[in-house]
């Protein structure tokens, strides 16, 4: 049974526990705080004060490693935040590729932070897919943690559907074999493709703890800054700064890119997301021409007739030549199509969207240098579709979205507010448990599904929606903005259940 500990012993708890791993929990975080303390005391067989007096001097490994393990948040998921790894793909490592810093054909990445090693094997599923761009390439991935129990989990290669919620069908097929329990392995050779470590940000030496004295090209530390107070912030992007190759980058969270201020850095901004490049502005465009990843393209050869200097632009921008005459004008790349629409589909301008979006997923340009952005793609023209009233096109695409990601909870819940919107009440109420079966802590999903009951009159299947509901939400922190909510914060959502007594 979980106790409340005292604020005041929170608070003293919440000093001793940075200062010995750097986790912060400030006061909107004690909820928290109190939970994964209570589970650490059950799991020693002790009492709050031995705890405490344990911490006041020097806790052995054990203990923090328990510590450690109750107060991060472990959960994660393969190919998490997909523009991200496209433009990893497309612009990052283009750029290392054609401006490369190092003597040999090296690059090394880090996963600091890597919870159970999604993170780390989506960066190898995504260089296996490069393949014949980086054929003789060494690649180097590590991942680490300071959560052992999460590295176990990764360094077995096992992980439930939860993990693939937004991992396309073809990659789950390719590089996932089904295993018992609703449980998938992951490819031999990915696996051996990363290597992991048990690291505390907070320790003063990285490499040895990495076994990598070299120094690195991508550094990945996001949704971790947030952990830290501002002076363990600053501390742990300093020595990651230190360990970067010269034009090097740092990738955190969308909410931690400010935290990165330091003078040796230059901000660069991507469409929808902003990273750090170590070293002074670059005088010609950030960006450079999204990489294209065909095994046609690479092995095409250029004619004999074609000009030398034009057979290098050809070559380095993947256009083919058959009779030397002047190439079409090139395609604008799918990513960046994707995010016109979606700046349209934000501006409101659902036609507009609509239209890019199916030049998008026209068979036309459907190539392979974009795939990641596919089923987002997808979501996105159903959204559109469903703001213009196109009820039956928007649930056609949500649907395709389904059955590129089926194991993707959202996607589902999305489906669900179309058939509300057509009044098929039935059907949306069949989505939702879908989308609940997938991830039985979606609140929302939890809570939509408690009012179409309700409206149903069924008043004891509504009752028991809103109870679950009720019981995640009592979990989180009362100014937590909720998924799917339109910024609804927890608290105001326990407000309104409790409004409508259901007891």
């Amino acid at each position: 049974m979980i106790r409340d500990i005292p604020e005041k012993t929170l608070e003293e708890l919440s000093r001793l526990i940075s200062t010995h791993t750097g986790l912060y929990f400030p006061e909107q975080k004690w909820t928290a705080l109190n939970k994964g303390v209570q589970s650490v005391i059950n799991d020693l067989d002790t009492d709050i004060h031995q705890f405490i007096r344990c911490l006041q001097v020097s806790p052995p490994k054990e203990i923090i490693d328990s510590l450690t393990a109750r107060l991060t948040i472990g959960e994660t998921y393969f190919l998490r935040d997909k523009n991200f790894f496209q433009i990893l793909q497309d612009h990052i490592l283009r750029g290392i590729i054609e401006h490369p810093k190092r003597k040999t054909k090296k690059i090394i990445f880090w996963s600091a932070g890597c919870a159970s090693g999604e993170e780390p094997y989506s960066i190898a599923i995504l260089i296996d897919h490069m393949f014949p761009v980086l054929k003789n390439w060494d690649i180097t991935i590590i991942g680490s943690d300071i959560n052992p129990v999460a590295l176990e989990k990764a360094r077995k290669g096992f992980f439930s559907s939860w993990s693939m919620r937004e991992t396309p069908e073809k990659i789950i097929k390719k590089y996932f074999t089904p295993a018992a329990g609703n449980y998938f392995q992951i490819a031999p050779h990915i696996r051996q493709m990363v290597q992991f470590s048990q690291l505390n940000l907070m320790d003063g030496y990285y490499p040895a703890a990495l076994n990598c004295y070299e120094p690195m090209d991508i550094i990945l530390c996001r949704n971790v800054l947030m952990y830290f107070n501002e002076h363990g912030r600053n501390s742990v992007i300093q020595k990651l700064s230190g360990l970067l190759i010269d034009n090097g980058w740092m990738i955190t969270g969308p909410a931690e890119s400010g935290f990165v201020n330091l003078p040796e850095f230059t901000s660069v901004r991507f469409p929808n997301a902003l990273y750090h490049r170590k070293g002074p502005p670059r005088k010609e465009f950030e960006t450079p021409r999204p990489i294209r990843v065909s095994r046609e393209i690479i092995n095409t050869r250029p004619a004999a007739s074609v000009p030398a200097e034009r057979r290098k632009l050809d070559q380095r921008y993947g256009r083919r030549q058959t009779d030397g005459k002047a190439p079409p004008s090139p395609e604008k790349p799918k990513y960046d199509m994707y995010q016109e629409a979606l700046r349209d589909y934000n501006l409101r301008d659902y036609s507009q969207s609509v239209k890019k979006l199916l030049v998008i997923l026209s068979k036309e340009q459907n190539g392979s240098n974009a795939f990641l952005m596919k089923t987002e793609s997808m979501v996105l023209l159903a959204k559109a579709y469903a703001n213009i009233g196109e009820l039956e096109q928007a649930r056609t695409w949500c649907e395709k979205a389904i059955g590129t990601e089926k194991l993707n909870p959202e996607i589902y819940y999305l489906l669900s507010t179309i058939f509300q919107s057509a009044g098929d009440i039935e059907a949306a109420v069949k989505s939702l448990k879908q989308s609940i079966y997938l991830d039985p802590e979606f609140i929302m999903a939890h809570f939509t599904l408690g009012m179409l009951l309700r409206q149903k009159q069924m008043p004891g299947e509504s009752k028991k929606s809103m109870q679950n509901a009720l019981s995640i939400l009592e979990l989180k922190d009362a100014d937590e903005t909720l998924p799917f909510s339109e910024g609804m914060a927890a608290g105001r959502l326990i407000e309104t259940i409790k409004s409508m007594k259901i007891n």
